[in-house]
């Protein structure tokens, strides 16, 4: 049976690597807003797509430090093995200038610094988890690009404060149908790569002046089934499938202060995930993400870091 997994799930919101935001922050909200009906919903999302858009152009200045927690867990889902601790630096790289092909989601570029507190090695390159294998992914808020808003569905919700402050909540589902692709990791025979497409929903809460996202949270619909290459079917025994019974996923974004301009951007501060998988060597697994140390390129030879 193959020990972990490699997972890339475009579709879902990746579980690290986020350079997300909107360019301006407003006050905590002093009252509750007016729940979001189905008739200026279209309005409000059009608005979040455009800070999502405007965002990314600006964005690519931008770097930060990853820290990743990668927690096995047991059958309770409380900590079970050694877990595993990655450093990686985090910048953004978006071209939405192509015309020959729909306008491509923002992607994260990953630089792995370190692994359990050294600089990597070898092996730590060979190990069957994220950050070390996955060089870049997809941004999650590019779901709510005005051409990538098509893809889902939708649904006001009522308000809800968060982080002492009132929020519109949004609830979304993906229409795309449900697909699975798997590969092995050459080199790693207990280690395999599924993409899964579609079969996810969550909500958004957004807030109600600048139409920033406050958080975002992310789940899968149902069970999916994961095939194994038939090399790895020979390997586990006869093993035909995988079970992907859940991955929920959270980020936050707070303000981060700049300087030499002024600036205060909204950026996530951290993110949390919990994934079971039936059958995998690792079936539980839970991951935690800090990014901090947030820094500003204005030149090519000159960088601004955060106030924080």
């Amino acid at each position: 049976m193959p020990g972990s997994v490699v997972r890339r799930l475009p579709a879902l919101v990746a579980s690290t690597g986020l350079l997300l935001g909107g360019p301006t922050m407003a006050a905590a909200q002093p009252s509750k807003p007016v729940p979001l009906t189905r008739e200026v919903l279209g309005e409000v999302l059009a608005r979040v797509g455009e800070q999502v858009r405007q965002f990314f152009a600006r964005a690519q200045s931008l770097v930060c430090l990853e820290t990743v927690r990668l927690q096995p867990l047991d059958m309770g889902l409380s900590s079970g093995s050694f877990g595993r601790t990655v450093e990686s630096e985090l910048r953004l790289s978006w071209d939405p200038d192509d015309l020959e092909r729909r306008p491509v989601e923002a992607r994260t570029l990953r630089t792995v610094l370190k692994v359990n507190g050294h600089p990597p090695r070898r092996n730590d390159h060979n190990d069957c988890t994220d950050p070390e294998q996955n060089e870049s992914e997809t941004q999650p808020l590019s779901m709510l690009l005005p051409d990538q808003q098509r893809d889902y569905v939708f649904t006001p919700d009522k308000p809800e404060r968060i982080d002492g402050r009132w929020a519109h909540v949004v609830q979304y589902r993906a229409t795309t149908p449900l697909s699975v692709s798997v590969e092995e990791i050459p080199g790693k025979d207990d280690c395999i790569s599924f993409n899964v497409e579609g079969g996810t929903r969550g909500r958004i809460w957004i807030d109600p002046e600048t139409f920033q996202v406050l958080r975002l949270d992310q789940a899968l619909i149902g069970l999916v089934a994961i095939p194994m290459p038939r090399r790895t079917q020979a390997r586990s025994g006869g093993q035909l499938q995988w079970t992907l019974e859940r991955h929920d996923i959270s980020i936050r974004f707070k303000p981060v202060r700049f300087s030499e301009p002024e600036e205060t951007l909204l950026l996530p501060v951290s993110s949390t995930a919990l994934r079971i998988t039936r059958g995998s060597g690792q079936p539980r697994l839970r991951t935690t993400i800090d990014y901090t140390n947030y820094r500003r390129f204005l030149t090519g030879a000159r960088v601004i870091g955060d106030e924080r």
